[in-house]
């Protein structure tokens, strides 16, 4: 499993919102939501960032969001250090389209590589928002 950004995508709108392009890469046949999604990519590490940080303080399920779309991740820890992520779109006769088990060491390297990421290159941009320092709050020393 791996979180695809794709930094050349990066954009920052007249208004101030940054969007890129995200999605989970779990093998060639299975794409969440789907290659190439697009979506406000500041705002959703921020969210995903601190759903991770409920994670490693509760057994409960979280749910990562993607920001545009009708799409989110539960993220239910199973026994072990695994994780059940569940891939839904909540669309007419859509559902959970997906499910994968993962390692939770895996899953934390790559919210938090997604999430750096994302920041740095916003740094390398000149891009600059609240939404971008509430993240890099987030971002683990």
């Amino acid at each position: 499993m791996r979180i695809v950004f794709e930094s050349s995508t990066l954009h920052q709108s007249k208004m101030g919102s940054v969007t890129g392009v995200v999605y989970f890469d779990f093998s060639p046949e299975q794409r969440f939501p789907v290659v190439g999604w697009n979506d406000f990519v500041v705002v959703v590490a921020g969210w995903w960032l601190a759903a991770l940080n409920q994670i490693t303080r509760t057994e409960g399920e979280i749910v990562l969001r993607f920001m545009d779309g009708p799409y989110w991740i539960s993220v239910v820890p199973q026994e072990g250090s695994k994780l059940l992520l569940r891939c839904t779109e909540d669309r007419r006769g859509a559902g959970v389209v997906q499910s994968t088990t993962v390692d939770l060491g895996e899953f934390v390297r790559e919210v938090t590589g997604f999430a750096r990421a994302v920041s740095l290159a916003c740094a390398a941009a000149g891009i600059e928002s609240a939404d971008l320092e509430n993240l890099r709050g987030l971002l683990p020393s």
